[in-house]
């Protein structure tokens, strides 16, 4: 009987393996320049803690993915989010809210609220809701009647994931494209991460992602991350379904009340026409 074939990778979008790549400074520094194209070349990245405390005993603290900053005070907040949510945008706007605060010069009266960037970049295992569905969207802060920048001190990127799925190789042509079509498949991959030629780190990418080369402390960490990776796609596909199945029993519903018979309502529908009576 012919075996599965072993994965050569490790799944980067669960916790461990998100983090065990952009936890890596010369990967992270890659990634950031293809995605903000600074003017100046980002020398370095300081991985902060990714722990903030509440501002008091009773307020509640944030732990993000990833958290750095750059030698010029640049502060990113870098996350993988693998199940949607209902007030993710808020999430969002709330997290970068507490970078900023946190940078209070507490006790020092002179201290005149100039602030360092914040970014915040979130990769999307899903599209974000209420939104129309993009694998790179830029937000900021914009005067509505002039469509001026506000500031330039907040700036949210969220990188949606779903369709690199279905994407091949020659499909991509931005670097971002490289990178997000990289990270969502890498775990199916079973030669070498493409796109070397166009940007060289993606060979690092390989190397630390490679399986053969965790110890038997960060394959134990790594089983454990990809359980709950897996847990959540299950919960995340019955949610779908329990959600078309309430629209389809509201649907029938609704035509039902309007005189639809109940067997055209059923075959319409695909339910079964004992269900649409006890509707």
């Amino acid at each position: 009987m012919d075996r599965k074939p072993q994965n050569r990778y490790i799944n980067a979008l669960t916790d461990f393996g998100f983090k065990k790549i952009f936890g890596d400074k010369e990967i992270m520094i890659a990634f950031l320049t293809d995605l903000l194209l600074p003017k100046t070349p980002i020398e370095d990245v300081i991985f902060l803690d990714k722990e903030l405390g509440g501002v008091s005993e009773y307020d509640r603290g944030v732990v993000y993915d990833l958290l750095c900053k750059t030698i010029d005070g640049n502060e990113f907040i870098v996350e993988m989010q693998n199940r949607s949510q209902i007030h993710f945008s808020d999430r969002i706007i709330f997290y970068l809210s507490r970078s900023f605060s946190d940078q209070e010069e507490k006790g020092n009266s002179d201290w005149d609220f100039q602030l360092k960037p914040v970014y915040g970049i979130f990769f999307l295992n899903f599209h974000l809701r209420g939104f129309k569905p993009l694998t790179l969207r830029t937000v900021q802060l914009k005067v509505d009647e002039t469509g001026e920048l506000f500031t330039d001190k907040l700036k949210v990127f969220t990188l949606e994931l779903p369709d690199y799925r279905k994407m091949r190789e020659e499909d991509c042509k931005s670097k971002i494209d490289y990178w997000l079509y990289n990270i969502t498949n890498l775990e199916t991959m079973t030669t070498n991460v493409p796109f070397q030629s166009e940007q060289p780190i993606f060979s690092k990418v390989g190397n630390i992602a490679e399986l053969v080369h965790m110890t038997a402390e960060e394959r134990q960490k790594y089983n454990v991350s990809i359980d709950s990776y897996r847990t959540n796609l299950s919960v995340m596909k019955n949610e779908r379904m329990e959600g078309r199945a309430e629209a389809l029993r509201t649907a029938a519903l609704n035509l039902k009340h309007n005189g639809v018979p109940v067997d055209v309502i059923a075959k319409s529908l695909g339910l079964a026409e004992e269900e649409i009576e006890q509707l």
